[in-house]
């Protein structure tokens, strides 16, 4: 309802402001409903990302090799551009980095606002539990791990898991 008039606006709005709401009884099951949505369960939430990244990063290794799993045996790989450009080093940074902010760029799309916002409230232990579980997987399924690409994976992984939780964060706030 548009009101041209402000006049009129200002009748209606005092007219609504004198309403009296003594009687009315709301029942405490919405205020549960309610606090259940605005804040919810952090690990809820994190078995929510687990499921999305487990799927995700399964689907990332046919675009991004990592440590040598290629479960989909393609022939190019986002791996053999990393090398090209800045050795192997580089290429484990940014592998890390691509891992896992697929995750949470993704996330964005079927995740609630206040989830992510859980998300971001614990967004260093999140993202750093993810990486050490994605190394976990990785040398469960064969993966030849060595201690420095290893160490600058999971800093490849902790940029792009933050960065990505921040940019998620502030792109969906700004449609909100």
């Amino acid at each position: 309802m548009a009101f041209n008039n402000k006049e009129e606006w200002l009748k209606e709005f005092t007219e609504f402001s004198k309403f009296d709401t003594t009687d009315v009884k709301v029942p405490a099951m919405a205020f549960e409903n309610l606090k259940k949505r605005l804040f919810p369960n952090p690990w809820t939430v994190f078995g929510k990302i687990a499921v999305i990244h487990a799927v995700l990063g399964f689907l990332s290794l046919a675009v991004c090799n990592q440590f040598g799993l290629n479960p989909f045996q393609t022939d190019q790989s986002l791996t053999n551009w990393f090398m090209k450009v800045a050795g192997h080093n580089f290429c484990m940074l940014l592998c890390g980095t691509f891992f896992m902010a697929t995750t949470f760029v993704f996330a964005n799309l079927f995740l609630s606002l206040e989830e992510l916002e859980s998300i971001k409230r614990y967004e260093w232990l999140q993202t750093g539990i993810m990486g050490l579980v994605s190394l976990a997987a990785f040398y469960y399924f064969g993966a030849e791990l060595v201690g420095t690409f290893v160490a600058l994976w999971i800093l490849g992984a902790l940029i792009g898991g933050l960065l990505s939780v921040e940019g998620s964060y502030r792109l969906r706030r700004s449609f909100t």
